[in-house]
């Protein structure tokens, strides 16, 4: 079965998937979309795909059986309903919304029109998730009840610093900051491996330190240039956040995202009632003979192997990318379905829960989450 993919966005992530997609038997880039009907052309002509300036036009005439969401947060819904509406499946660029309220909007339409959601997150699809949530269901860890992940850079607010485009930090197209662009990823990846339970309490506070950050005594002659960008940008948004998750089985999981803080990165881990683990460098923690024991894997000859065996057995088949696997997903292929959609709408409620957990001074309940979540979702 070849699945037909209407891309919406010929920015950098719309490129990025229509390159994904040609790489993964069974998919054909069949139209792109963008009010920007020279991105459009230039990307569509790289795939030989149709050209639409409003992506209502391809759903309309296009045919496709799934589409990319590769537009800003607070576009994601429109497009995303309007496809449901269309009966094409949706896969979107993460985070999955800008809020809560507009994720389980999406979350609703896909559901009632009988389509997939799911949504971009390379960390589920990691060797190293893989072979995490490998010795979670084999019972290496036991109870799994504990996680904390962390994704933070010492400098790297996009556009400001130097990478990516303005809208990356504006509340009107983003939403937020770190806590749903760097946060999702990590989040995503630690609620599959703890199995996804639902959200019961969140709290956690956001941090914006940017003009202390871009002080003279510490960027010298280039304070200029970062005030420029600043201004250009208009940066609304948090350098940082910190959280806290309860989940319903009584697990607990925290969060650091950061694009700026004076603070090491660090690699996210789990704990269970018989074992432990870290993600990056992976190291298995348990106890054998009544010895504390630290167990490295080699995940790439794991990996290696595991092509080799679903290839031909000297070309190798890449067995964790994500797009393949949503491919497959929608073919009905998929042995065992990531689900992307649900782990992003669970990732949403403990993101958003806490921006509002900042707002209110206290620990927020899931109900009051769902009830003080607000779309922000841009009409189209």
């Amino acid at each position: 079965m070849t699945v037909a993919i209407g891309v919406v966005g010929a920015g950098n992530r719309g490129q990025a998937h229509a390159d994904a997609y040609s790489e993964v038997d069974g998919a054909d880039v069949a139209a792109v979309a963008d009010i920007d009907e020279e991105a459009a052309t230039a990307l569509a002509a790289e795939h030989d795909a149709s050209v639409y300036g409003d992506f209502r036009d391809m759903l309309d005439d296009a045919d496709v059986d799934a589409v990319s969401v590769c537009v800003h947060n607070n576009l994601h819904r429109p497009v995303a309903e309007a496809a449901a509406d269309a009966g094409a499946h949706i896969f979107t660029e993460k985070p999955v919304a800008a809020t809560y309220a507009d994720a389980k909007a999406m979350a609703d339409a896909a559901d009632a029109a009988g389509v997939e959601i799911g949504v971009q997150n390379y960390e589920l699809f990691s060797a190293e998730t893989t072979a995490a949530r490998r010795l979670v269901d084999d019972g290496e860890l036991g109870d799994p009840y504990y996680a904390r992940g962390v994704f933070s850079r010492r400098r790297g607010r996009p556009y400001v610093d130097g990478y990516g485009t303005p809208g990356f930090v504006s509340k009107d197209s983003a939403g937020g900051g770190p806590v749903i662009d760097i946060g999702t990823y990590v989040l995503g990846q630690l609620l599959y491996l703890l199995g996804n339970a639902p959200v019961e309490r969140v709290g956690g506070a956001t941090f914006e330190r940017t003009d202390d950050a871009y002080a003279e005594e510490l960027i010298g002659e280039n304070r200029e240039t970062y005030a420029t960008r600043l201004d250009e940008s208009g940066y609304d948004v948090e350098d940082a956040g910190v959280g806290t998750a309860h989940l319903a089985d009584g697990s607990v999981v925290e969060l650091r995202a950061a694009w700026h803080m004076f603070l090491p990165d660090r690699p996210s881990v789990v704990a269970g009632s018989q074992g432990g683990l870290q993600l990056d460098p992976f190291e298995f923690y348990t106890t054998t003979g009544d010895y504390e024991a630290t167990v490295s894997l080699d995940l790439d000859e794991y990996e290696r192997r595991q092509g080799l065996i679903a290839g031909d057995g000297y070309q190798t088949a890449e067995t964790n990318d994500q797009f393949a696997h949503w491919v497959d997903t929608v073919a009905g292929e998929a042995e065992d379905p990531v689900p992307t959609g649900e782990l992003a709408l669970n990732s949403m409620r403990i993101m958003e829960g806490i921006y509002l957990s900042q707002e209110a001074g206290r620990e927020l309940t899931a109900e009051e989450i769902a009830e003080r979540s607000a779309s922000t979702a841009v009409e189209l």
